[in-house]
């Protein structure tokens, strides 16, 4: 359930802006935007919900733990990336009972050797930059919404301060519930691109309809256009330190994950300064059409969508894609939607059996070299089977006389 977990971590974000808008303006002055009536005003305020926030963070911040050493969860450790933990060798051929006497030695695959990465690896692989890359073109958008839906129904639909800052905060609770949901269903799927694939494709249909919502002033399509693309924003953000230690590993998802939010900056900082600028030369072409203004704005932001959804179809999150080896003569592999590896070689394309490329990531495996050796494995019964312990950090599972290790 990493999916979760992140999601969780990061839904406080978008839950402030469910009444971040009612507090600032009952700080600030609740017709200070009309009349300029101040009641606390704009710096007094910014002291205040600074200091309440440091207060909160640093309460929090007490009770947040590193795990022990050698901490895991289903062979699953801060140095796993995903797949790895699927990797196992049989016994050899030894058959495993339930005697407590049988102690055998085994050569076990050490998988965090094999194919974790440091974090230098992680940030100089090309993969990175494609995830990093997509997040930025997954997030401009409902970035943009967000800061400017409070102005939009005010300029466009001439509804009140109260009403526009009701409008944010649902936009905040969609924001939210993104974070919640679109996690969720990445860990049910066991997959976290299929979604981020599915939100720049439909943040693309909303934004290809909204110039034409504003124009027919139709208030309940903008909504509905800003709505989706607000949860799925809140999906995007609440999926991607999930996909990171997918992709990299847990250890290195805090760096990773750093980096990656430069992206949401500078969508937030170059987006809102072109979308500033566009919307004020647009305002001065069209000042007394008010449907206008937005017009260019929401196209120009279809650009760096359509990009970003390309680019996170080729996005290789299979760990086979990135580690099995190149067939002679391969320029180019695709995973397919329904799982299948395609290879093009030449003017040629072959699409793989399960079990071609099983048999070619079996044969990958047992062609590493310098295997780390295990310490002894001892054997002991258990309820579950045949089972457990090493001093490395090796679990044996044996049901049936088949043995398998797993490392983590």
């Amino acid at each position: 359930m990493r999916g979760v977990a992140a999601g969780l971590a990061v839904c406080g974000f978008g839950a402030g802006s469910i009444f971040s808008p009612f507090t600032q303006n009952a700080l600030i002055g609740k017709d200070y935007a009309k009349t300029g009536t101040v009641f606390l005003g704009i710096e007094l305020t910014f002291v205040i919900l600074g200091s309440c926030y440091f207060v909160v963070m640093g309460l929090c911040s007490i009770i947040l733990r590193m795990p022990p050493p050698g901490y895991h969860v289903r062979g699953i450790n801060i140095h796993t990336v995903k797949g790895a933990e699927m990797v196992y060798v049989k016994s050899s051929g030894m058959e495993l009972t339930s005697s407590t006497d049988v102690k055998p030695t085994l050569p076990v695959l050490d998988h965090s050797a094999y194919f974790s990465m440091t974090l230098m690896e992680s940030l100089q692989s090309y993969q990175y930059w494609m995830i990093y890359f997509m997040f930025l073109g997954a997030e401009i958008t409902g970035l943009l919404i967000i800061s400017k839906i409070q102005s939009i129904a005010s300029n466009q639909f001439g509804r009140t301060a109260n009403e526009a800052a009701s409008i944010n905060s649902g936009l905040g609770g969609m924001n939210l519930l993104g974070r919640l949901i679109l996690p969720l269903i990445s860990d049910l799927l066991g997959a976290r691109k299929p979604l981020y694939c599915l939100s720049l494709a439909v943040q693309a249909i909303c934004l290809g309809c909204l110039p034409s919502a504003l124009a027919n002033h139709s208030f309940g399509g903008t909504l509905a256009c800003a709505f989706i693309i607000g949860f799925f924003y809140g999906g995007g953000f609440g999926m991607i330190p999930a996909f990171l230690a997918d992709q990299f590993g847990a250890k290195n998802v805090g760096a990773t994950h750093g980096v990656i939010l430069t992206a949401w900056a500078i969508a937030a900082v170059c987006g809102g300064l072109i979308f500033t600028a566009v919307y004020n030369a647009q305002s001065h072409i069209y000042p007394n059409d008010v449907s206008m203004w937005y017009n260019l704005d929401f196209r120009w932001i279809l650009a760096p969508v359509l990009f970003s959804f390309l680019l996170s179809l080729f996005i290789p999150a299979n760990l086979r894609d990135r580690k099995l080896p190149r067939a002679p003569g391969e320029t180019f592999r695709y995973r397919f939607i329904n799982g299948r590896l395609i290879r093009f070689t030449g003017c040629k394309v072959h699409m793989l059996t399960a079990a071609e490329e099983e048999a070619e990531w079996q044969t990958y495996l047992a062609g590493l070299s310098n295997l780390p050796q295990s310490k002894p494995v001892e054997v002991v019964s258990s309820e579950y089977g045949h089972s457990r312990h090493s001093g490395n950090g090796v679990d044996l599972f044996s049901q049936n006389g088949l043995g398998k290790v797993h490392v983590y």
